[in-house]
């Protein structure tokens, strides 16, 4: 019996050694977000330029911190990510949308209606072995042909506790980033009303 035990002492230490290696690594690939149902716009419906986001924080080749302070990092254009996002589930409500990469292109296809903004915070953050946190923070401005409508600020945070995967990692991010997008929507949706 202890011959037994012996030998699963090393057998159990080798299988939290595998266990500790397959966490998540540095690089983080960004998962664009699908809406859920699409809504196909009407010749009427009204049009809307979403511009690329603006990325305005410090380090943005960083996604946040792990617990052994080396980053998460991503290959993907996160101010890309974000506005396409954005972008998506705005089609996806019936509106026709446009995607530009500046403002003066946004003008130059007269839309109904242009939506730009900035992205203050994005990150994620390993708080266990086990445990991540993001935070997403967003400024956006929308506005018609003559002036701003709305300029408003929105934040999501999310958890997860799970095996870690990168696929923990980039679950929780597209899930934060959906938190933004939702109420993006909802309120822009609002005003334009098709």
């Amino acid at each position: 019996m202890t011959s037994k035990r012996i030998f699963l002492l090393p057998c159990l230490l080798a299988l939290l050694l595998l266990v500790a290696a397959c966490g998540p690594s540095n690089t983080i690939h960004l998962l664009p977000m699908k809406p859920s149902a699409d809504v196909l716009p009407t010749p009427s419906a009204s049009t809307i330029a979403v511009v690329k986001f603006t990325d305005k924080r410090v380090d943005t080749s960083s996604l946040g911190l792990r617990r052994d302070n080396s980053y998460f990092t991503t290959m993907d254009d996160t101010a890309d990510w974000v506005s396409r996002a954005i972008a998506d589930r705005l089609s996806a409500s019936g509106f026709q949308v446009s995607y530009t990469m500046n403002a003066s292109s946004a003008k130059r296809a007269t839309p109904d209606y242009i939506l730009n903004g900035s992205i203050e915070q994005l990150e994620v953050r390993e708080t266990s072995a086990t445990s991540f946190e993001a935070k997403i923070r967003v400024n956006y401005v929308l506005a018609n042909k003559d002036k701003v409508i709305m300029r408003q600020p929105l934040m999501a945070a999310g958890s997860t506790t799970t095996f870690p995967t990168n696929n923990a990692v980039e679950q929780l991010l597209a899930e934060t980033l959906k938190d933004i997008v939702e109420p993006m929507n909802e309120k822009i949706t609002s005003i334009v009303k098709h």
